[in-house]
């Protein structure tokens, strides 16, 4: 217990009045004359012991309180969790407006409660204290020192958002605007759901300079099920193909729900529906299989019904169909004939054979595979163009040259692919065939061993690489006869052989045949489906050249929300960086000039889908953990900011010792009334 006013405590000698009427009491008696004895029966005598004890309780009351009052003058209070600072505070409100704050409470949602004891802890402060306010928004006012007045009109203008930040990233985000103020005691409120996902309360543990306070928001128990995910099986998108959207649902609750109804729309047209039966707190992967059945941007969504908790309840995506492939081989002189009938009599591809001597970068850049066949140097200039290409999202297919100097290999590693050794005399037939590569995957039912393989009378060793590389074909020997190395966005595929009949039969193999095809028709790496907003910032596109300075805009189909985000174009590359500018989920077209150029599509976080949240008590056995600097106080507390004031500065006592004192008085006036009153015979 401490004292605010502690000299007051000096009143305490005062006691010493009581003590000495009590000790030189010189009372003098006074003669009472009767002229009946038998009045003397009627009267009640007090022995002098009964005199004494009752002299003695009168002692005690009149000094406790006389005590009791001195006390409450000196204010005691019990010692909080705040400090004292001669330079005012700085206070940092931390209002977690996520979705997962729209769930019903008692008194509206959540977020309702949390603001409103926002509110209530801003007005048990001074007007001389600095005020810090953060929300999942991280916006610019929010990185300002605040006044009482302005934090209170802010905390009016708070409405759900749809990012959603780990407890590091707002801690990182609050504190750097703190430093801007010039007050010493620095002082924390959070006012949160504190989902176990996003919170890890071990980051206060070292934190003893500044009081914390959390401050939960009570919601009944509550289980949600949602999309979580989806991708394809397989990366290609080509018009009348079948594909397989794989959709992961869900269940976040304590309870297996089943027959959940999952519906896919693609284009607005219904295309594939699913039921599932989903364990508590599990996932479950529903298999969508549809033909692709239009050219150009697709846009699709994968929902299902659930309630109360929606917005995850669908999850969009968009994917582009081209009507064909645009491969571009440079050669040596004269186009491959065996290249140019695989890619140049299928219709699934666009040809454009050129010479390494005459290269049109414009094509080149708007090609989906290259092919080097037999080139026998590679400029610089091309070069730059490869590196730019691959890392952008394409397919460099190279087929060796025995005339190659050491400009090829040179761009190899700088790719960071394998790179060509010696030439190998000797027939050697294909060993094995890796069917569950992407190039081979659906191609091929069984590999048969009796089967007729393709076979080398020469190849190219290939040697060193960056990890994560994939083994196609290889030989007899072990060696790689088709390999694959991923690299940036796309992939580097180089082979051990050329399409020439000096290097064996494998060029006129069907074996051989499938994996070079299926490299053209699937690009390289699909195109990103969704974006996650808050977590994804940027994306790469491919957009036709424009020479105007029309900006790019992302419209959203529903709302009608739109944005311009921020921009670089090289050539007919263009990074878009969107920096949360989109809040909510949708189709976003792509618009430049007028013109619907692509589709992109926002998703909001899924972290908020999960509900389980760390409830008072959970909250105060960890706060216990981590130190006195860390208290736990109910946002449905019906005088919060009574109660925050009480942990900060302390719990003032002065009332009790107030009621205790006039408690003693009346007791020792009841004591003087009653005790020892004569009873008179009627």
């Amino acid at each position: 217990m401490s004292f605010t006013n502690p000299l007051m405590l000096i009143g305490l000698s005062a006691i010493l009045i009581p003590i000495i009427i009590h000790l030189f009491n010189f009372r003098r008696y006074r003669t009472v004359y009767f002229s009946n004895v038998k009045m003397l029966e009627d009267i009640q005598k007090k022995t002098k012991r009964a005199s004494q004890v009752q002299q003695l309780i009168v002692l005690a009351l009149r000094i406790l309180g006389i005590t009791c009052l001195v006390l409450a003058c000196a204010q005691p209070f019990l010692r909080g969790h705040g400090k004292s600072a001669k330079k005012g505070n700085v206070i940092s409100i931390f209002v977690d407006n996520s979705y997962s704050m729209e769930t019903e409470s008692k008194n509206g949602s959540r977020l309702y409660d949390a603001v409103d004891a926002a509110k209530n802890i801003v007005q048990s402060f001074d007007f001389g204290d600095d005020f810090v306010l953060t929300t999942q928004d991280f916006s610019g006012e929010e990185s300002h020192i605040l006044n009482k007045d302005q934090i209170l009109e802010m905390l009016d203008g708070i409405t759900v958002s749809p990012n959603s930040h780990n407890f590091k990233d707002i801690r990182s985000f609050e504190n750097h605007t703190i430093q801007a103020s010039g007050k010493e005691n620095v002082i924390h409120y959070y006012i949160s759901d504190f989902q176990k996902c996003n919170f890890d309360l071990s980051l206060l543990r070292n934190d003893s300079s500044a009081h914390i306070g959390l401050i939960p928001t009570p919601a009944e128990h509550l289980s949600n099920v949602g999309v979580d995910s989806c991708w394809f099986l397989t990366p290609i998108f080509k018009l009348n193909n079948t594909v397989t959207l794989i959709a992961r649902i869900h269940n976040y609750g304590s309870e297996e729900v089943q027959k959940v109804p999952v519906k896919l729309h693609v284009n607005d047209k219904q295309k594939a529906i699913a039921a599932l039966d989903i364990a508590p707190n599990g996932y479950a992967e529903c298999h969508l299989t549809y033909r692709i059945d239009e050219a150009g941007p697709n846009w699709g969504k994968v929902s299902i019904e659930d309630a109360p908790i929606t917005f995850d309840d669908n999850l969009y995506f968009t994917y582009d169909v081209t009507d064909n492939s645009i491969v571009s081989v440079v050669c040596e002189k004269e186009p491959n004939r065996f290249l140019a009938a695989l890619y140049g009599k299928d219709s699934v591809f666009t040809y454009q054979p050129m010479t390494y001597q005459q290269i049109n970068y414009t094509q080149l850049r708007q090609s989906n595979v290259i092919v080097l066949s037999e080139v026998p140097t590679v400029s610089s200039g091309l070069s730059d163009e490869l590196t730019k290409f691959v890392n952008a999202g394409g397919t460099l297919l190279v087929l060796p040259s025995t005339k190659a100097d050491k400009s090829m290999n040179d761009l190899l590693q700088s790719l960071g692919a394998g790179q060509y050794g010696n030439l190998v005399k000797g027939t050697l037939s294909c060993k094995t065939i890796n069917t569950e590569s992407i190039y081979f995957k659906g191609a091929l039912e069984t590999q048969d061993t009796r089967v007729d393989m393709p076979q080398t009378t020469q190849h190219f060793a290939i040697t060193g690489g960056a990890n994560g590389n994939e083994l196609i074909m290889t030989l007899d020997d072990n060696s790689p006869l088709l390999v694959s190395y991923p690299v940036g966005a796309g992939r580097v595929i180089l082979s051990a052989v050329a399409a020439s009949d000096d290097y064996g039969n494998a060029h006129r193999h069907a074996l051989f045949f499938v994996p070079l095809h299926n490299i053209g028709i699937m690009n390289a790496v699909q195109q990103k489906l969704y974006n996650v907003i808050g977590v994804d910032q940027m994306q790469q596109l491919s957009l036709p050249s424009d020479r105007s300075d029309e900006a790019i805009v992302l419209r959203a189909r529903k709302g009608g929300e739109e944005f311009i985000p921020e921009q670089r174009r090289i050539g007919n590359e263009t990074t878009l960086y969107f920096h949360n500018q989109a809040h909510t989920s949708d189709w976003y077209d792509i618009v430049r000039g007028g013109q619907v150029l692509g589709t992109l599509a926002f998703n909001l976080n899924r972290q908020e889908s999960d509900l389980s949240c760390y409830d008072e008590g959970e909250l105060k056995k960890m706060a216990g953990e981590l130190g006195d600097h860390v208290s736990v106080t109910s946002a449905d507390t019906k005088n919060i900011a009574k109660s925050v004031n009480d942990q900060l500065n302390g719990k003032p006592l002065w009332p009790w010792f107030i009621i205790l004192s006039l408690l003693c008085f009346l007791a020792e006036i009841a004591l003087l009334r009653f005790w020892g009153k004569p009873a008179l015979n009627e």
